[in-house]
């Protein structure tokens, strides 16, 4: 619905970014996201920084390579639900970063660990 049609303002337009090792980024322009490739934790928390100071990005990936050494210092910069700072495995594989980060966030909204009970659990809590 165009802003005349609807009487508002136009929803803003964010945009998504990726940032981990050269490899792991490569492919992820194809998909229309924005590609920033990062040698070491340092520089992806620099670019973290960055994008996030912008205010132009809904998400932003971040290899667990990378964000593993600066997982305290990506906290501390996550203020609100724009921009979301999304931990994912890269090419070496998972660690379960990004799984612990989204069932810590899962228990504290709901109150209870849906995703570590098993379905027994889950079928008598």
């Amino acid at each position: 619905m165009s802003e005349s049609m609807s009487g508002g303002a136009a929803a803003p337009s964010y945009h998504l970014a990726m940032i981990g090792d050269a490899s792991t980024v490569r492919g992820f322009g194809a998909g229309g996201v924005r590609a920033y490739p990062a040698d070491s934790s340092d520089e992806a928390l620099r670019l973290i920084r960055e994008l996030v100071a912008t205010g132009e990005f809904a998400v932003i990936y971040v290899t667990e390579a990378l964000a593993e050494p600066i997982l305290d210092d990506i906290r501390g910069i996550e203020t609100g639900a724009v921009p979301a700072v999304i931990v994912v495995p890269d090419q070496s594989g998972a660690r379960g970063i990004g799984y612990e980060r989204v069932r810590s966030a899962v228990e504290r909204a709901i109150g209870i660990d849906l995703l570590g009970m098993s379905d027994t659990e889950q079928d008598q809590g």
